[in-house]
Formats: structure tokens, sequence, C-alpha cells
């Protein structure tokens, strides 16, 4: 059965199309996960950049060819649909569901971290809810308004992080030290957690029914995102690994903002927390666009509660935005982070296999590169998944199950 229902304007060029790539990508993950990583990798951490980089540009190309193929809002969850089966498209939108749910959470408690030592006197759990409310408003305005406030966060980011790596570079005068690679499956447990700060790629693909030329835009931003984040991750990972060793990157919870601390320049760290402030907003406010639209594409289908289908005058599926807002808001004030993130990682390493086994499906006339690039990035997805903590598979395996129970059980109404 095809998707039924409104269908959402499509209002967003090929530069819209990266900057929310941009924004979705560069954000909480570059600002915490780098710390993380460290703990398994210690020097040795530019090279699970890299191979996070590999894995996410494999998935991106899957995803891109998708896309292509068949334009609609959903992303893999309308994509397994019509090129697999029901049941896999709808495991891979609940996965993406409660993936990007809890990496919203993600993002605001980032943002309370790194901003609470500017305001010390406002709880953490205050800071985050308020976040969560304040990108839940920007995107009930309309698509235009939420472009326009990505497109300036986004430029503003970038440029903070290019003034972290101008002034570590003029800090410190020590080299990177080679280190011999971790166990594999370190290195691979800190490539899964570095894939977190990539994910963004797909955020185009999300809302492609909204772009305005698809087979022309969609590839294009998604690569170009690719390449200017995973440039800008690398500088960013040399000049704080000159500034601070491995284990101290993996004690903080705001690595960059520590890694400036006691530099010759005593404002930097609250530049930085202001960085990571603008960062995380902009992450949050395009993983609140892409939700509404993935709730609103399985509404649609009814797969989730048809009420939640309709569009505002604005063109915004308001009730979706609602609800998967709402939730973000309620695990902010709840929830610790780390879990989340681990949690968060496992399910879209999952959600990218079943991107790229469904990309494999496609015709010749269909795809736009080799097969071989779905093939590796189904096979990286699943290694990565598998070197994540048991606990973490423990939640997903759950939360998977109750998904799965919640659709044969409608599926037979």
């Amino acid at each position: 059965m095809g998707s039924e229902g409104s269908r959402l304007p499509r209002r967003l060029g090929v530069v819209d199309a990266t900057a929310l790539a941009l924004g979705a990508i560069i954000g909480a993950g570059v600002f915490v996960t780098l710390g993380a990583a460290a703990q398994s990798t210690g020097p040795a951490l530019l090279v699970a950049v890299l191979l996070a980089a590999g894995v996410a540009t494999l998935n991106g190309l899957s995803s891109a060819e998708l896309g292509v193929a068949d334009p609609l809002a959903g992303g893999t969850y309308e994509f397994a649909y019509r090129f697999a089966a029901p049941v896999v498209g709808f495991a891979a939108g609940w996965l993406f569901l409660f993936a990007a749910i809890t990496a919203a959470t993600t993002y605001t408690l980032t943002f309370a971290s790194y901003l609470q030592p500017i305001l010390p006197g406002v709880p953490l759990r205050a800071l985050s809810v308020g976040l969560g409310a304040g990108m839940l408003a920007v995107n009930a305005t309309g698509v235009d308004i939420s472009r326009r406030v990505n497109n300036l966060l986004v430029a503003l980011k970038v440029g903070v992080l290019l003034v972290f790596v101008a002034l570590g570079i003029l800090s410190s005068t020590r080299s990177v030290p080679l280190a011999r690679l971790p166990a594999a499956g370190d290195l691979f447990q800190a490539t899964a957690l570095l894939f977190f700060a990539f994910t963004g790629y797909a955020r185009p693909v999300t809302v492609v029914e909204e772009l305005r030329d698809p087979r022309r835009d969609l590839p294009r931003a998604v690569v170009t995102a690719l390449a200017v984040s995973t440039v800008l991750y690398l500088l960013v990972a040399v000049v704080a690994l000159r500034l601070l060793d491995a284990a101290e990157l993996a004690a903080t919870r705001a690595p960059l903002r520590d890694a400036l601390t006691g530099t010759a320049f005593p404002w930097a760290p609250n530049l930085i927390s202001a960085g990571a402030v603008l960062t995380t907003a902009t992450v949050l406010l395009t993983e609140l666009w892409g939700l509404s639209r993935l709730a609103f594409a399985m509404a649609r289908r009814g797969d989730l509660p048809r009420g939640l289908s309709p569009l505002s005058p604005r063109g915004v599926p308001l009730r979706a935005l609602l609800v998967v807002g709402t939730i973000v808001i309620v695990l902010a004030a709840t929830v610790d982070l780390t879990p989340a993130l681990a949690a968060s990682s496992l399910s879209l390493l999952l959600y990218y296999a079943i991107t790229n086994a469904t990309a494999l499906r496609l015709s010749a006339g269909q795809r736009l590169y080799p097969r071989a690039v779905s093939a590796f990035g189904a096979v990286a997805c699943l290694v990565l998944a598998a070197s994540l903590p048991p606990d973490s598979v423990l939640v997903v395996g759950g939360v998977l199950g109750v998904g799965l129970l919640f659709f044969l059980l409608r599926r037979r109404r």
C-alpha cells in the first residue's frame, strides 16, 4: 500500500539541504563523544574518527539513492516498505523514532552541561527542558523560519569550532603522541560512539519530500555535509589531543571547554560553552524536524495513530511534532546522558543496516552507486553494533520487541 493523505510542500534547495545535514551532524556528538571514544582508543582516537566517517559515508550514499528512488518523507521507514516488506519498514521507523528521541535527549543534556558554568544558579534539568521547549516552538512556526534559524546557527557553530582549532594550535606545542591501535573491540566501540556524531547526514533524506529537486540536490547535500564535517572533526580531535591527553579527555563531560581551560585565553572556555549551546540547539531543531516528519509518515500509513498525520496551515505536522517534542522534554527532565548515548548509537546502527540492506534491493536503473557500497555499509553497521555494551542491546531489543508486537496487533485488527 502506498502512502496516503497529505503531502509536504517542496520548499528546500541544495543549500538548505546541506545546511540541514550540517546542522544535524555538527552537534552534541563532537562536544561529547570525543571524550567517550578516547576512553576506549587512547591516542588512536583519530583512527576511530576516520572509521566512523567511512561508515557514515557508505550509509549516506545508500540513503541518498533510496531517497532519489522514493522521494517521500519518512526515510528508511518508507524505503523498506516499498522495496523490502512492511514489517521491515516498521522496524526501521520504530528504531529511528527511539534513536532520535534518545539522541534529542542527549542534546538537551549536553546543552545544559556547557551552559551551566555560565549560569551556575540554574538547575541542569531546567536548562535541558528549556531547550526542548524552545526548539519545539521554533519548529511549530513552519519550515521557512526553521530553515532560516538553522542556516544561521550552522554558520555560527562552524565558526566557533574553527576558533577552537585556532586557539588550540596557538596554545600548545605538544604533538599528538603516536600509539598502537587498541584491541579491535575497543576500536569498534569507539567508532560506534563516534558514528553518533555523524548521523545527521541523513536528515535531508528524512525530509526528502520537502526538497525541490531530490535527484540533483539530495546526493550533493549528503556528500558535501559529510566531507565538511569529517575535516572539521579531525581538526578538533587533533587539537583536543594536543591540549589534553586521552585520559583527561575521557574524564570530562565537556572535553572541548576543559581543553581550553588554563590557556592564555581566559575567555575561551566560555566561548566554547556558547558554541556548544548553539550547536546542540541547532541539532535539536533538526532532530525534532526529522522526528515529526517520520511520525507523520508512519501515521499517514496507519502504523501510528492517524490523528498524528494532519498538517497545519503552515505545512507542519503539528500534532506529531507536539507528541515527539513532549516525549523529549519529559526524558530531558529524567534520564542520564551516557546510557542514552549508547542506546541511540545502537538503534541508529541497526536502522542504517536496514537502510543498506534495502538499497541492495534497488534495480540497476534505480542505483546511483555500486552495490558494494551498500553491502559494505550493512556489514560495517552490524560489526559496530555488536561492539556496544550488552545493556544497550537489552534496552534496544526490548524497545524493538514492543514495537513489533504493537505492529502485529494493529495489523490483526
